[in-house]
């Protein structure tokens, strides 16, 4: 069984920001069922992203019409090397105030561009553009021990911080 991390940022002040990377990040729109599918499984073939490999055309597009859900596409140059997943979830607070959490459920490079210095870069930007969500209230995200070994030293570089862990596998990981 595998540790299911969680890790979030609680104000946009907490957000460390990378290097500035040579590359062009934007919204998918439309939304674009097959390239949302084939960075899915190319970007998790290597860290055992399976919840979604048995999901139809038709399953992929109505997902992606989720206006909850923004797919962002990472360039450098004219090749695309990634993708992220925003998907925002209504909350109230205690003082019954409406706002938003923002998940940030998937963000990858292309198996051929990590280990470039980008993926820092990448996260924080990312991580900005879901702190300009209106009514945000946090930013997080959860992640197993089967993903990258770099995963959580950029996240806690990027100034999120741990909440929770579980011992449940990734069954849990998923959604």
């Amino acid at each position: 069984m595998t540790s299911v991390t969680y890790l979030q940022q609680t104000d946009p002040s907490q957000l460390r920001p990378a290097g500035r990377a040579d590359l062009t990040i934007t919204r998918v729109f439309p939304s674009d069922p097959s390239f949302y599918a084939r960075m899915y499984r190319e970007i998790g073939g290597d860290w055992g992203w399976g919840d979604r490999l048995d999901w139809t055309d038709g399953r992929w597009a109505a997902y992606c019409a989720d206006p909850a859900v923004t797919t962002f596409r990472a360039r450098h140059g004219d090749e695309v090397v990634g993708y992220a997943e925003l998907r925002m979830s209504p909350t109230v607070d205690q003082a019954d105030r409406d706002g938003v959490d923002v998940e940030l459920v998937y963000l990858g490079l292309l198996p051929h561009r990590t280990g470039n210095g980008i993926g820092g870069w990448f996260l924080s930007e990312i991580t900005r553009i879901a702190w300009q969500a209106p009514g945000c209230r946090r930013v997080w995200l959860h992640t197993c021990d089967d993903d990258s070994p770099a995963a959580i030293p950029n996240y806690v570089s990027r100034g999120f911080t741990v909440y929770d862990r579980a011992e449940t596998g990734c069954v849990t990981c998923t959604a």
